[in-house]
């Protein structure tokens, strides 16, 4: 099984791509913000981290933009797929690109999912490339050293 890759992270926030995506990269990718504490609701989150998730939710939806060049991005947290897990679901934001001409995905409406263990996710589509994940890094490293980022993330 591959294992997410990290792509951003503080003490308290996490950006990564997920193990599997649920959206294609021709479609416009997928990105994961989560924090590194195991917290099931977001109205359990720290001040600090209420922050730190949201804006990294926008560092990563602003690198999707320059990087990927997707036309939109949408952003849900959800967190159904492991309710019946021994352990409870933990609080993530799922980052999905869209781009103007679709794939997999239907222009102008939510991203369909499929059942969780569908083959689409492993079979079909495509995760980011290795130079689209070092792409995704740089532009983070950088974005990160700006407005309104460098006053959100502590140094």
């Amino acid at each position: 099984m591959q294992h997410p890759i990290e792509l951003f992270a503080t003490q308290l926030i996490s950006i990564r791509l997920p193990k599997k995506p649920l959206n294609c990269q021709l479609d416009g990718g997928h990105l994961v913000v989560e924090p590194r504490r195991h917290i099931s609701d977001r109205i359990d989150c720290s001040e600090r981290e209420a922050i730190e998730l949201m804006a990294a939710s926008m560092l990563a939806a602003r690198a999707m933009y320059s990087v990927l060049k997707v036309e939109k991005v949408n952003y849900q947290e959800m967190g159904n797929w492991s309710l019946d897990a021994t352990q409870s679901a933990k609080l993530h934001i799922h980052i999905f690109g869209r781009q103007r001409q679709q794939r997999y995905q239907q222009r102008g409406e939510s991203i369909r999912f499929f059942p969780a263990g569908h083959n689409i996710y492993s079979e079909v589509y495509l995760a980011h490339s290795p130079t689209q994940t070092g792409d995704l890094i740089s532009a983070m490293q950088s974005i990160v050293k700006q407005a309104p980022f460098a006053q959100l993330f502590p140094v």
